[in-house]
């Protein structure tokens, strides 16, 4: 009988270690599913210079692209960069499709609702752009009843009509489709970040960018909400990034200038 119950007793510990260690592997956090898969997975923009975009060799290049690079080698696992249009960004956390999303991404509170956001590394601001034979439009307060393009559910979309509530916006799925509504003529007004729209404007002297920016946001990586180890190694990765000096340089070796401060006033 002791025999008998003694074995009971050994299958149920049994039974219970390997619950544990079922629900301890099936409950693991981001982080230790990177390190154990040896695979960083990171959410990019793949059509917004010098951010995220595909190089003339196929490869993802920009800022966004070199710091998740750094990330990898911090982690030192394989990096696996994931093209993300800019409304599929959050959503793309929610599904698991990526571990972390690196993408001139804005920490609204709207977006705080459904995802966490690690401390900011940049910050960027809005400026429109228009053909340069445009004089109509001289200062972002010109944009009021005039179609503006923008791309649907960013930043763009939702300053933009805050700033100028009598625009008239043109919402497109991608910045891609956006920008290329502008450049065709479809859409007179095109409006995005400052260092976008900076450097479209220098490459191409048929456009110019108005004024200087009429908003000004931090940028984060975007990471699935409730993720606390996860979160708080992506903030110290980030707060050692910053403070050894090496986003400083980064950022100037892609925007040509050191970043503005981040400091909240």
């Amino acid at each position: 009988m002791k025999k008998n119950i003694s074995r009971v007793s050994i299958l149920a510990l049994f039974l219970l270690v390997a619950f544990v260690l079922m629900a301890s592997v099936a409950h693991a956090g981001t982080l230790q599913k990177v390190i154990d898969s040896g695979v960083l997975r990171v959410g990019v923009l793949p059509d917004y210079p010098p951010w995220g975009y595909r190089g003339a060799g196929g490869e993802y290049e920009g800022y966004d692209v070199d710091i998740a690079k750094s990330l990898a080698e911090a982690l030192e696992v394989k990096l696996e960069i994931l093209a993300l249009e800019a409304p599929a960004r959050v959503p793309s956390l929610a599904s698991g499709k990526v571990d972390v999303v690196i993408a001139c991404l804005t920490p609204t509170n709207n977006r705080a609702k459904v995802i966490d956001f690690t401390i900011p590394y940049a910050s960027a601001g809005l400026v429109p752009m228009v053909k340069a034979d445009n004089n109509e439009v001289k200062s972002y307060k010109d944009l009021e009843g005039k179609e503006v393009a923008v791309v649907r559910g960013g930043t763009p979309d939702w300053f933009t009509e805050k700033a100028v509530p009598g625009v008239k916006l043109v919402r497109f799925d991608t910045i891609a489709d956006a920008y290329a509504a502008f450049r065709t003529g479809k859409v007179g007004i095109f409006v995005e970040e400052d260092t976008f729209v900076y450097l479209e404007a220098k490459k191409n002297p048929e456009y110019k960018a108005i004024g200087e920016p009429f908003s000004r946001e931090l940028i984060s990586f975007g990471v699935k909400k409730d993720d606390q180890d996860w979160l708080n190694y992506l903030n110290n990765f980030l707060t050692n990034f910053r403070f050894t000096g090496e986003n400083k340089e980064l950022y100037k070796e892609w925007f040509g200038s050191y970043p503005a401060p981040l400091t909240l006033e």
